[in-house]
């Protein structure tokens, strides 16, 4: 049954996605670290979840592939669409950052290794990981099942420690360091955009790199503004449009239906198990500070979160399969 759900999902949104790119980057400076990020999609609609540290999960998956189980390390705040635990991208308590795009990927063949989905992947990285470099370990540990999303992940850590993170010829591969010149990612390969910055073509990724090169500023505040003017730069639809403050701790986004700058504080947050699930509406009409319009989330609304992105994206389900994939955050449990 499970096999089936995702090769639908997968299929169902392939059209979909090839013609909705998005854009991300990491700016280094002198006062931080700030990760920006595009999500040019079809519909701004979506959840900011407030993920807790000390929850037991298992990795939901189909026969005859092998669930991984973990309890999460580090508490985390994700953009979500189709229902909690299976995030956009988000950050979490030691300031990894983790966003996906849609590029060329061919994911590992079954192999011995237990399997997290595409989505999930992001989830399990961000409740184990504090770095970029703990992140690509977990490739030995387990791999990304073989549906038929295909994606890539921008990640980077508090230190500023970036990666591209591919999946070519059945097996993860990893862009850091001096292979990783340019901390920019749109849909293509990496190997393929730096091949257009050498040849000069004009292209998103470009026009980022350029604007990151070019960037004069000295303050928190100028990072962030400047950060969301490359976001316009590059933008297409910008259904999404975050700034992560990484020293800070704080998340600065905008939608395409309230272009006015909302703030979370992350170190606002309890982040013990204890104190329940909490989630804010990025439909919603405020501005500024939000962290007190977030409020408890239950299954009927990840039900209906669930029910409008399947809508939005022409996704058609069995009523079995889609109440499977709204409830699995219930079978996460607290380790009090």
């Amino acid at each position: 049954m499970m096999r089936k759900y995702w090769l639908l999902l997968s299929l169902c949104l392939i059209p979909v996605l090839s013609v909705n790119p998005c854009t991300t980057f990491v700016l280094k400076t002198s006062n931080g670290v700030y990760f920006g990020r595009n999500l040019d999609w079809i519909s701004d609609m979506g959840l900011m979840i407030i993920n807790k540290r000390g929850i037991t999960k298992q990795s939901l998956v189909f026969a005859p592939e092998k669930s991984i189980g973990w309890t999460s390390k580090y508490g985390s705040i994700t953009f979500n669409q189709f229902g909690k635990e299976f995030p956009f991208g988000g950050i979490n308590e030691k300031g990894l950052v983790i966003e996906i795009m849609i590029s060329e990927a061919e994911y590992p063949e079954v192999d011995k290794r237990p399997v997290v989905n595409e989505l999930q992947w992001i989830q399990y990285q961000l409740d184990n990981c504090a770095t970029v470099a703990e992140v690509i370990a977990t490739d030995s540990l387990l791999r990304i099942g073989q549906t038929h999303e295909l994606l890539h992940y921008l990640i980077t850590d508090a230190n500023g420690n970036t990666a591209v993170v591919e999946f070519i010829g059945g097996k993860m591969v990893s862009y850091t360091d001096k292979e990783l010149p340019i901390c920019v990612l749109e849909n293509e390969p990496y190997a393929n955009s730096m091949d257009n910055f050498k040849n000069d073509e004009t292209c998103r990724f470009n026009t980022a790199a350029n604007l990151i090169k070019n960037y004069k500023g000295n303050s928190s505040s100028s990072a962030i503004d400047y950060s969301f003017k490359i976001l316009q730069e590059v933008a297409l639809s910008a259904e999404w449009s975050v700034v992560y403050d990484i020293n800070n701790r704080q998340v600065h986004f905008k939608t395409s239906t309230n272009q006015d700058i909302r703030i979370v504080d992350m170190k606002s947050f309890d982040f013990s198990c204890t104190s329940g699930v909490w989630s804010y509406d990025l439909t919603g009409t405020h501005k500024g500070e939000v962290n007190k319009q977030f409020v408890k989330l239950n299954i009927g609304a990840n039900t209906e979160l669930l029910k409008k992105a399947m809508e939005i994206n022409v996704v058609n389900l069995e009523p079995a399969q889609s109440n499977q994939l709204a409830n699995y955050f219930k079978e996460c449990i607290c380790e009090k």
